[in-house]
């Protein structure tokens, strides 16, 4: 059967991977991190340094991996993630505009254009 997917998270996310994002809820509320992995139709993404779990392992075949208790950083749902404005460096709301080329490109409310990460180089 599997995990109803969330019918509004499956339109493209606006939180991409290499933004800074800040934790808006929870027990580690107001800590910012940089996002590793979105995954868009089910509305989770692991952020670095964020909701950080230990995991107790047995070892694998000799030699492929080591047991013992492991750190790995959980998936957070995008509804509790805000991007960090680069022009103001607090959190805000992020719109997709398209341009007269026809393109879209994501806008801070500060009117600061956001570059994908990856794509800026």
């Amino acid at each position: 059967m599997g995990s109803p997917v969330n019918k509004m998270a499956v339109t493209k996310s606006k939180i991409v991977k290499g933004d800074t994002v800040v934790l808006r809820r929870g027990k580690e509320k107001g800590k910012r991190g940089i996002v590793k992995h979105v995954w868009p139709k089910d509305g989770m993404c692991t952020v670095e340094g964020l909701n950080v779990v230990k995991r107790h392992t047995k070892p694998g075949q000799t030699g492929v991996q080591a047991g013992g208790i492991l750190e790995k950083e959980m998936p957070i749902p995008l509804s509790a993630l805000m991007v960090i404005d680069p022009k103001t460096d607090r959190p805000t709301r992020v719109r997709r505009m398209r341009q007269s080329d026809g393109t879209s490109v994501r806008v801070a409310k500060s009117g600061e254009q956001l570059l994908v990460p990856g794509k800026a180089r």
